[in-house]
């Protein structure tokens, strides 16, 4: 009796299975690497948070406790004490009530941001939306902050001849170096707060693009 023609060879059926092995695994490696990704991001996001919040704190820190008292001569025979303080500027307070918000809003969105990646895995598009938007907003609260409080320590720096304003740095030396040391924190923290804006954006671009 002859074979029967319509039997597949042996060889044949072992990479017909090999094949649909490999296609069958194939997804799960590429979400497996798409989870990884979002995890990577998810680390990433917490931590320029807690940059956020370690250099606005510092900076905070660095200008409330900028008060220099000194002996300053009114008259050759006469000289009264007089203090710089960061609370004698408009623009410090806000500087400082500015980077206060920095922190706080850091804790609670980093805290949200480490629970939302443990339940969703990171994965939450409405989440990711709703922190690009707050944090753009931030950033131009800080950014301005920042802005404010550098023309007023320039001014105090080289003075404003057209307004006859002296510069101060050259009698309260200290007070300015706390102030150079502030601003340098809060420039640190305002660009860690624009990369996590980016970050923010750059996920949900991935996510739409991904749809």
């Amino acid at each position: 009796m002859a074979p029967n023609a319509s039997t597949a060879p042996l060889h044949a059926t072992v990479d017909t299975e090999i094949q649909v092995k490999w296609s069958a695994q194939a997804p799960d490696h590429k979400s497996s690497k798409g989870a990884d990704g979002v995890k990577n991001h998810g680390a990433v996001d917490a931590a320029l948070r807690a940059v956020v919040f370690v250099g606005g704190l510092a900076a905070v820190i660095v200008m409330v406790t900028s008060k220099q008292s000194k002996m300053i001569q009114i008259s050759p025979t006469m000289s009264i004490p007089l203090d710089a303080n960061w609370n004698q500027s408009p623009a410090y307070i806000y500087y400082v009530a500015a980077f206060s918000v920095a922190c706080l809003y850091s804790i609670i969105t980093g805290v949200s941001s480490v629970l939302t990646l443990k339940k969703t895995g990171g994965n939450s598009t409405k989440m990711q939306f709703h922190l690009a938007i707050l944090d753009s907003v931030l950033l131009s609260i800080v950014s301005s902050a920042v802005g404010a409080a550098l023309g007023v320590a320039y001014i105090g720096l080289k003075g404003n001849s057209h307004s006859f304003w002296n510069e101060i740095c050259n009698a309260y030396g200290s007070f300015c170096h706390h102030l150079s040391a502030s601003i340098t924190m809060a420039i640190i923290s305002t660009s860690a707060l624009l990369l996590l804006v980016w970050l923010s954006y750059y996920k949900l671009l991935k996510k739409i693009a991904s749809k």
